[in-house]
C-alpha cells in the first residue's frame, strides 16, 4: 500500500521526519501537499462548508483545508485502484504498523475504512474481533472516534467520499467517524487495536515534539457566543450521552452488540 502523508508546503522539517520514519518501516510514500485553508480567500472557502441561520460558516478556515487535503489523498486512492493509507505528519508510528501497511491482504472483504489511530480516548467496538497476528486484532467502530491523522480507505471508500463529501455541516473527522453522521451508516468502519499510530498532542508531555497538531474547531470558535441557558443545556446533554454510552457498552448489558474499550497505541 501507498502510505498518503498531508503535509503544507512550509512544513518541510515535518515531511523530512515522515519520509524518515515511513523508510525506516519499509513502507512506499506520496506526499499530498496539504491545503492552507487560512490562506483561501472566502470565495474558495464557501462552496464547501454549510451555514449558521445568521450566515456564518459551519467549518472553519482550517476544516476545510483539513477537507481539501483529504479529499485529493482520496482522488489519489480512487485513481490508484488500490486500498491506501492516509496519515497526517504529526503522528507516531507503532513497530507493528511495519507488516500491516505494506500489504493490504487482510483488510476484510467489506472494509470500507480502517482506523489505525487513537487519541487515548474510550470508543465503542464490536464484539467479535478478527486477529491479524503480533497481538494486533481488528474489530468494528460502533462509536464516534474523532481525528483523521491515520486510516485506510479502500479505492471503493474513497469514490464514494468523493462523490458524498463536498458542502459540510461538520468537520470531516466528524463526518468520517462519528455514527451522528449520515455517511458513518454508509460505510463499514474497522479500527485496529491496539492502535498503529498517534499524533504527537495526544502523547504524553514527555514524549511529546512539540508538532502542533490541532486546527481550530468551528464549535471553538462560537463556543463564546453561548448564552448561559445554552451552555447548560449543552452540560446536560453530555452528561446523558456519557450514561448512554457507559451502558451501551458495559459487560452488564445482556443485548449490547458492542464493548468499550480504550484505545491504547501499540508498542514502539
Amino acid at each position: 500500500m501507498i502510505t498518503y502523508v498531508i503535509n503544507l508546503d512550509h512544513k518541510t522539517d515535518r515531511m523530512a521526519r515522515m519520509q524518515a520514519l515511513l523508510d525506516a518501516a519499509g513502507l512506499a510514500v506520496e506526499r499530498v501537499a496539504g491545503v492552507n485553508g487560512r490562506a483561501l480567500s472566502e470565495a474558495e472557502l464557501a462552496p464547501w462548508s454549510a451555514c449558521h441561520p445568521e450566515g456564518s460558516r459551519r467549518l472553519s478556515a482550517g476544516e476545510i483545508g483539513c477537507l481539501l487535503s483529504h479529499r485529493e489523498a482520496w482522488a489519489r486512492i480512487a485513481a490508484s485502484g488500490e486500498p491506501g493509507v492516509v496519515v497526517e505528519d504529526d503522528i507516531h508510528l507503532a513497530k507493528a504498523a511495519t507488516r500491516l501497511l505494506q500489504d493490504p491482504a487482510w483488510l476484510p472483504a467489506n472494509a470500507d475504512l480502517v482506523k489505525i489511530e487513537t487519541t487515548g480516548k474510550s470508543v465503542q467496538i464490536g464484539r467479535e474481533r478478527q486477529s491479524l497476528g503480533n497481538g494486533i486484532e481488528l474489530a468494528r467502530l460502533k462509536s464516534a472516534h474523532l481525528g483523521t491523522a491515520g486510516y485506510i480507505a479502500t479505492p471503493k471508500a474513497a469514490q464514494h467520499l468523493l462523490a458524498k463529501v463536498r458542502t459540510c455541516d461538520r468537520a470531516l473527522d466528524h463526518i468520517l467517524f462519528d455514527p451522528a453522521s449520515p455517511l458513518f451508516a454508509e460505510l463499514t468502519t474497522y479500527q485496529t487495536l491496539p492502535a498503529l499510530c498517534i499524533q504527537d498532542q495526544f502523547l504524553a508531555k514527555d514524549r511529546r515534539l512539540g508538532l502542533d497538531g490541532e486546527i481550530e474547531r468551528a464549535w471553538a470558535l462560537h463556543r463564546q457566543k453561548r448564552s448561559l441557558g445554552q451552555k447548560l443545556e449543552r452540560e446536560i446533554a453530555r452528561l446523558s450521552q456519557q450514561a448512554a454510552f457507559a451502558w451501551q457498552g458495559s459487560p452488564l448489558n445482556p443485548i449490547s452488540d458492542r464493548r468499550n474499550l480504550r484505545i491504547t497505541l501499540a508498542p514502539g
